[in-house]
């Protein structure tokens, strides 16, 4: 199976030359096993809150309230492409002075981590993919803006990552003369649902304001199944309880 999504990338990327990057620390947790998500709050005392939290994500998004919400101001430029495949995800890195307004509130985008399956439903309906985007306060407070992937069109904006994914562990691919802009992954209908969780990763920090924009991007079948093999399979948490949490509707922006 390797050989087939090694041999399809190979297809659109003739001439180019993999190069490695520094080494990646390999974290001690994982997706499955005995390190999975069951026994995340058992590989270190920060990860606690992994069991013990109130808070947590992903969750299924439903029972909405309708809410007139701050738009979302996604002020991004264009970064390098600079991907590195850390064996659990496939992250990329975002060169500093981009950030996501949200009222009052900025935040820097520092970069995407790419998952599949998306973890978070909406009204219990999965998505194949998903990008989050991870953006982090001057204050240290964290916002996650979400693109959900449906299968669909070919999508012009991930072609041009496809010669560049990292294929092996601990890779790092940067090409300073080949761009990307953040918003080009992103619906341009930012309409979403809000709501307050945590990290899906240890140590599962809680307080994080999630961002699930409404509008699916579409990622053609070949696309998804090549993101999906370089990462390795699934890498999405399990779903976790809401509680009594609120979840918004943002309208009338």
């Amino acid at each position: 199976m390797r050989k087939l999504f090694i041999g399809l990338i190979s297809a659109t990327t003739i001439g180019f030359a993999l190069h490695t990057g520094a080494q990646a620390q390999e974290a001690n947790w994982s997706y499955n096993g005995n390190n999975g998500p069951s026994a995340w709050h058992t590989l270190g005392s920060a990860n606690a809150i992994c069991r013990t939290g109130q808070f947590q994500s992903p969750i299924n998004i439903e029972g909405t309230e309708p809410a007139v919400m701050r738009r979302l101001e996604t002020n991004y430029t264009v970064t390098p492409i600079d991907l590195t495949n850390n064996r659990l995800s496939i992250h990329m890195r975002y060169d500093a002075g981009s950030s996501l307004q949200v009222g009052a509130k900025s935040y820097a985008l520092e970069g995407a981590v790419f998952h599949t399956p998306a973890e978070h439903t909406v009204a219990n309906k999965t998505f194949p993919m998903s990008i989050q985007f991870m953006h982090t306060a001057t204050d240290g407070k964290r916002a996650v803006v979400v693109s959900l992937i449906e299968e669909g069109a070919e999508n012009k904006a991930i072609t041009e990552f496809m010669p560049h994914l990292p294929l092996e562990p601990d890779q790092r691919n940067r090409r300073a003369d080949v761009f990307v802009n953040a918003r080009d992954l992103m619906p341009s209908n930012k309409d979403y649902y809000r709501y307050t969780g945590s990290l899906t990763t240890p140590p599962c920090t809680e307080g994080v304001s999630w961002y699930i924009l409404k509008k699916p991007v579409q990622f053609s079948a070949e696309q998804i199944l090549l993101i999906k093999g370089v990462i390795g399979g699934d890498n999405a948490r399990p779903m976790q309880q809401r509680g009594n949490r609120i979840i918004l509707d943002a309208r009338g922006q």
